[in-house]
């Protein structure tokens, strides 16, 4: 007597013998199936969709992965594309705010070709411990530089030359209280001195100006000229507002440089004064 394990196989035997034999004699090309045929059929067709299916998502798991992987290198590509457009436009956007910077100094130098002869410098270092004190300029003896000689703007002045070497300059800013400037309201006339304020982050004041004296806000301060060291009519600033000073003789007014020395990159030095004085218009310069 079998065992049921043998029985099991005779019996598989048996049902692929009958599958090959209606195989054999089923014609090729007919209309319907045979009995045999459909109940094989019926009984196969959920192992089959089975089948199928896991062989479907097998199929598009893997076509997934492979996708990530693209996805994931096309990721890393855009990437770099996309870092090299900033960087390209942060260098356009440089070349453009420097070649405006130059043609108004270009523009500032043919507008003075008349009455000074400048020099161009940049500014190659700053005073560490004051900001608004000194500048260091790429500009020195070799270019015909030397103390006292005055550095300015198209938006004002900006002080004079204290030290020179060969191939730099230092300049000490009207925003450093060692530095006195000689200078006038430009409405009214009135003289006085403008200087830096120790600890005033950039900010300037005219002093010795007489107590009662017409001096109001938003009047131009310009370079008197006295002393010889600054030419006349250079723009220093805007008053701001007056105030008494201590010894209550004289009144203080605080003015608002019309240079910003926070962004100052670009300097004319000037060499030669050709005529004895330049009164710049106020408006429209800054």
């Amino acid at each position: 007597m079998f065992s049921s394990h043998y029985k099991k196989i005779f019996f598989l035997i048996i049902v692929v013998i009958i599958t090959l034999v209606v195989i054999k004699m089923t014609p090729l090309e007919r209309e319907q199936l045979t009995l045999p045929e459909t109940v094989v059929k019926i009984v196969l067709a959920p192992f089959q969709q089975v089948a199928t299916g896991l062989s479907n998502g097998i199929q598009d798991s893997i076509a997934f992965v492979a996708a990530l992987g693209t996805l994931a290198q096309e990721n890393e590509q855009f990437k770099k594309e996309l870092a090299l457009l900033k960087s390209e436009l942060e260098r356009t956007e440089e070349y453009r705010v420097q070649n405006r910077r130059l043609k108004e100094l270009l523009q500032y130098k043919q507008f003075t070709v008349a009455n000074y002869q400048l020099v161009t410098a940049t500014v190659i270092g700053r005073n560490a411990g004051n900001w608004f004190a000194t500048v260091t300029v790429n500009r020195g003896k070799k270019d015909g530089i030397a103390r006292n000689m005055p550095a300015l703007v198209p938006a004002g002045l900006v002080g004079r030359v204290v030290a020179v070497s060969s191939d730099t300059a230092e300049i000490l800013l009207i925003t450093d209280p060692r530095s006195g400037v000689g200078a006038v309201i430009q409405q009214s006339r009135l003289p006085g001195v403008v200087e830096g304020v120790a600890s005033g982050a950039g900010t300037v004041r005219m002093v010795h100006l007489p107590k009662g004296a017409p001096v109001k806000p938003n009047q131009a301060v310009v370079t008197s000229g006295l002393g010889g060291i600054y030419p006349p009519g250079v723009r220093i600033g805007r008053i701001l507002i007056t105030e008494d000073d201590p010894g209550g003789l004289f009144q203080i007014a605080k003015l608002e440089p019309f240079v910003d020395f926070s962004k100052l990159e670009d300097l004319f030095i000037v060499t030669v004064v050709y005529t004895p004085e330049l009164n710049l218009p106020v408006e429209g310069m800054e």
